[in-house]
C-alpha cells in the first residue's frame, strides 16, 4: 500500500497545481456567463443536472467540447506519458472566448467544460501512472533476478559505485519507483538466498546496483494506449 501511495504523490501534486491554473483561468469566464439578475446567484451545480433544462444541455455540450479538446491535444502530442505534465499545462493555459450570452445554458456549459478538463486529465494521469509504474516493475523484477543469481554464484558482487538520478517528469519518476520497489521486493523476499546480499556488508553494494539498474533517461517512450471517446 505504501508503494502505491508514493507512486501517486508526484502525479496528484502536478495534477492539482495544473488544474488549479484551469480553475483560476476560468473564474472570470464563469462570472460573465451568468446573468446579472439576482436569480443568477442561485444557479448551482444542481441546475446543470435538471433533465430537459437549458442548463443540462449546456453542461452536456461543455462536457463534449472539453473532452474533445483534451483528446485532440493529447493525440497531437503523441500520447507520450512523459508529456502528461505538459498536457495539463497546455490545457490550463489555453485561453477561452467570453460568452456572448448569459443564463443557465452558458453557465452550465462552462461548468461542464471544467468538469471534462478535470476528468480527462485525471484519467490520463491514472493510466500513465499505471503504465509507467508497471513498466518499471518489470525492469526491476528481471534486474533483481540477475543481481541475485550473480551474487549467489560468486558469493557477492563488487560495489558498482553510486549514481544519482536527475529529476524526472511524471512517467520517469513512476517508472523508477516501480523498478526500485519491485527490485527490492524480489531480492529481499522472493529470490531464495538473496536477502543476505541486500544487507550488512552488502547493503551499499545492493543499493548502488538498484540505483544503476533502475536509472532511466528523461525521455521515457511509454504511450497512453487508450484513446478518448469523442
Amino acid at each position: 500500500m505504501n508503494r502505491m501511495n508514493r507512486r501517486w504523490r508526484s502525479g496528484f501534486l502536478c495534477l492539482w497545481v495544473a488544474l488549479g491554473w484551469v480553475t483560476s483561468a476560468l473564474a472570470p469566464v464563469l462570472s460573465e456567463a451568468a446573468p446579472s439578475s439576482s436569480a443568477s446567484r442561485r444557479i448551482g451545480r444542481n441546475t446543470c443536472f435538471t433533465r430537459g433544462s437549458a442548463g443540462e444541455r449546456g453542461r452536456q455540450m461543455g462536457m463534449r467540447n472539453g473532452t474533445r479538446l483534451v483528446s485532440m491535444v493529447w493525440t497531437r502530442m503523441g500520447q507520450s506519458c512523459d508529456q502528461v505534465d505538459r498536457l495539463a499545462q497546455i490545457i490550463a493555459e489555453t485561453p477561452l472566448a467570453r460568452p456572448t450570452t448569459g443564463g443557465e445554458f452558458a453557465a452550465c456549459f462552462y461548468q461542464g467544460y471544467i468538469d471534462a478538463l478535470w476528468g480527462q486529465i485525471d484519467q490520463v494521469y491514472n493510466r500513465c501512472g499505471n503504465l509507467c509504474f508497471n513498466a518499471g516493475a518489470e525492469i526491476g523484477h528481471i534486474s533483481a533476478q540477475g543481481y541475485c543469481a550473480a551474487s549467489l554464484a560468486i558469493d557477492g558482487l563488487l560495489d558498482p559505485g553510486f549514481i544519482s538520478q536527475p529529476p524526472l517528469p511524471f512517467c520517469g519518476e513512476n517508472l523508477v519507483l516501480g523498478c526500485k520497489s519491485e527490485y527490492i521486493y524480489v531480492a529481499s523476499y522472493e529470490f531464495p538466498g538473496c536477502r543476505a546480499y541486500t544487507q550488512r556488508e552488502y547493503a551499499a553494494t545492493f543499493d548502488n546496483f538498484v540505483r544503476q539498474d533502475c536509472f532511466v533517461p528523461e525521455d521515457v517512450p511509454i504511450r497512453d494506449s487508450l484513446d478518448f471517446l469523442l
